[in-house]
């Protein structure tokens, strides 16, 4: 991403534990924003997670942070998946504490901490045990002690873990308020492929230690090439019988067909548009279908089945 530093870079990265391999010569870089770290269960996201918090070393191969292979916690802030609490502490007094950890003064890191906890719209909330606290509590608190020494880099490990819809899109607007306003760089290691599309802006996939890709969320998802939803209502058999090999499916909604075409132009276009209104439909919608993550992310797991096999 031209001269821009690296934010985090794996050359030939191996992990092994004994005969087994759970890393395997990963190599990949990513830039200042939000990286999306995806792959299934035992695809390796926790042992390159540990690798980069530099609680764990490499068999082989190296890593490096802003250009550095020795790293600075300093620079680094970590929200675990588990719970990882102390729930007779009060929620201010958790978040100072971690603060505390990473070098600051007791006067500071409670400073630090109402900052944080004022940013993320705890309120009065802070003053409570976190063993009084609710999921969604409890995440806001793991994010703020994450972030209270005001790192560079953000390793949030399933941030939206057990949260509802409201919670989990409040989570996710923190994020992109983090990386967008204030210029953290923040890797998101999640099942979550709908969080992933939501925010990122590269992503990186592993899967039995293997990269299967490294590049920036629109380069894997890109478009359905020249591919349309069109919302039909009226004589939709008709609407459908004239587009022909244009249509390349349909879906029978409460009212009215989703109908998706294939074109080659906007001429093209105008005219699939005169074949429906000509047949008796009666057009809703005409929009571009974009890319799915699922789709890319599911189609990068198959292609590696079939080369291993």
């Amino acid at each position: 991403m031209g001269d821009e530093l690296a934010v985090i870079r794996c050359r030939n990265l191996t992990r092994k534990f004994g005969p087994k391999t759970v890393l395997n010569n990963v190599s990949f870089e990513v830039y200042p924003g939000i990286i999306g770290l995806l792959g299934p269960n035992g695809a390796g996201k926790s042992t390159l997670i540990k690798l980069i918090l530099g609680l764990d070393i490499p068999t082989s191969g190296d890593i490096s942070l802003f250009g550095k292979t020795k790293v600075e916690l300093g620079k680094i802030g970590f929200m675990p998946e588990a719970k990882a609490i102390i729930p007779s502490m009060k929620g201010f007094e958790f978040v100072a504490f971690a603060g505390e950890l990473e070098g600051l003064k007791r006067k500071d890191a409670l400073r630090r901490a109402h900052e944080i906890l004022d940013c993320l719209s705890m309120g009065e909330a802070r003053f409570r045990k976190l063993g009084e606290y609710s999921t969604g509590m409890i995440q806001k608190v793991k994010l703020a002690q994450a972030l209270v020494h005001d790192p560079d880099l953000l390793i949030l490990d399933e941030p939206t873990a057990g949260l509802d819809p409201p919670a989990r899109n409040q989570m996710l607007d923190y994020l992109s308020y983090f990386a967008r306003q204030q210029g953290k760089s923040i890797v998101l290691s999640t099942h979550l492929l709908g969080d992933v599309q939501a925010v990122c802006d590269q992503v990186v996939v592993l899967n039995f230690g293997v990269c299967l890709a490294s590049c920036s969320l629109e380069k894997l998802v890109g478009n359905k090439a020249d591919s349309y939803l069109v919302e039909v209502t009226g004589n939709q058999i008709d609407a459908i019988v004239a587009l022909g090999k244009r249509c390349i499916g349909t879906q029978d909604m409460d009212g009215f067909t989703k109908v998706f075409v294939q074109c080659d132009s906007s001429l093209e276009i105008n005219n699939i548009a005169s074949q429906i209104l000509a047949a008796g439909g009666v057009i809703k919608k005409f929009i571009p279908l974009e890319g799915n993550l699922d789709d890319a992310f599911f189609a990068l797991l198959d292609k590696q089945r079939l080369v291993t096999n």
